[in-house]
């Protein structure tokens, strides 16, 4: 039994044909849409107090992972979209973001940095009057007490004593464990550390990085302060001395090195999350 009449197959593919025209024709307009040509953002980044140009200003756009350099009188221009993200930076200046609209693209802008004044600690240097004697030298230099911490256990965890003390040791093999904190850290931004495998395909932006070193640039790639880039190369077991004298751009191929080498575990552990 047949559920539509003989007449009506045979209208099938003429059906088809028909639907097929038009779905081919609808791809080019998909593709534009999905597809929108960069435009050209142009601009000048000045001084804010003496209005004076500055030369070697960094310019990255965020968002598509592109970059480009002010040159004589300051002036760039850039690829981007409406809704990017645009860092300016430059050394001794604060940075600067910006997201443009779709009527920026049409206009010659003036980007006015302020200088970032550095703020030293204050160092106290206390006087000790030694005598060369070791044992007297020890016992002639102040003692500072140590604070005493008291946990309230059963208080914190609502629970007796010897279970609450398992459970400390196993926070405490969590947080402690540089592999565990690897794991916790690349699950939470592998993403965006694979993103940035494509910035050795941008020449304009490992420049920069590789003239960088005040982590300014590379913080606002990862989405992370300076000091937790620092933490996480140091689980990685880089040296300090490395990661004070390392580039922007040493320092990011550090932390991908790092990643692709815990994957492996990562993967495992995590039931083949990637």
């Amino acid at each position: 039994m047949r559920l539509f009449p003989k007449k009506y197959l045979r209208l099938y593919p003429a059906f088809f044909l028909l639907f097929a025209g038009l779905w081919l024709g609808t791809m080019p307009l998909r593709a534009q849409q999905t597809e929108q040509p960069l435009k050209r953002l142009k601009g000048f980044v000045l001084q804010s107090k003496n209005k004076q140009p500055l030369m070697g200003a960094n310019i990255i756009n965020l968002t598509r992972l592109r970059g480009a350099t002010t040159g004589k009188g300051g002036f760039f221009t850039i690829r981007a979209l409406p809704g990017d993200t645009i860092l300016v930076s430059y050394l001794g200046f604060k940075t600067f973001k910006w997201v443009p609209d779709s009527l920026s693209f049409g206009q010659v802008h003036h980007i006015y940095l302020q200088e970032q004044p550095i703020v030293l600690k204050e160092v106290v240097i206390r006087e000790h009057a030694l005598t060369g004697v070791l044992p007297v030298d020890l016992a002639l230099m102040p003692k500072q007490d140590l604070p005493r911490i008291q946990l309230h256990l059963e208080t914190m965890f609502g629970d007796t004593i010897p279970n609450a003390l398992t459970r400390i040791n196993d926070k405490l093999r969590t947080y402690m464990d540089p592999v565990g904190l690897l794991y916790n850290f690349f699950s939470v931004h592998g993403k965006d550390i694979r993103k940035l495998r494509h910035l050795k395909e941008r020449d304009e932006i490992t420049q920069i990085l590789a003239r960088r070193f005040d982590r300014k640039i590379l913080s606002e790639l990862l989405d992370l302060p300076e000091d937790r880039v620092y933490q996480v190369l140091e689980w990685c077991d880089y040296d300090k001395k490395f990661l004070r004298e390392a580039s922007d751009l040493q320092l990011l191929e550090a932390l991908r090195e790092c990643y692709e080498k815990h994957r492996p575990f990562m993967e495992t552990s995590g039931g083949g999350k990637k």
